[in-house]
């Protein structure tokens, strides 16, 4: 079963880091659902970051081992991820009340 996930890839501000990251999904025939692509330009730090979001469908096992692989490459700082739940989950929900009118 394919879940949704969100990978959140701190790397440095480098033109062929993306390039490399979306080779490594494409290999393992992961869906890419979403890319975004943000800089962080402060005159404090030196080295500028970039920070890459990506919306996955894929099982858990194959994401866990395709971080790993994301971690292994040079200008990479940090990985995240997180299950994107279903809008429409027994967790979301409405519940329905029946209230009574009030009537005069």
């Amino acid at each position: 079963m394919k879940d949704k996930f969100k990978i959140v890839i701190l790397g440095e501000k480098e033109t062929r880091l993306l390039s490399r990251i979306l080779i490594l999904l494409n290999r393992r025939n992961l869906r890419i659902n979403h890319i975004n692509v943000s800089f962080n330009e402060k005159k404090i730090i030196e080295n500028a970051y970039c920070q890459y979001i990506i919306n996955l469908e894929c099982q858990e096992k194959q994401l866990i081992k395709v971080k790993k692989l994301v971690e292994k490459l040079i200008g990479i700082v940090h990985v995240y991820y997180s299950k994107i739940e279903a809008k429409n989950s027994e967790k979301n929900s409405w519940k329905k009340i029946d209230l009574p009118l009030a009537t005069s």
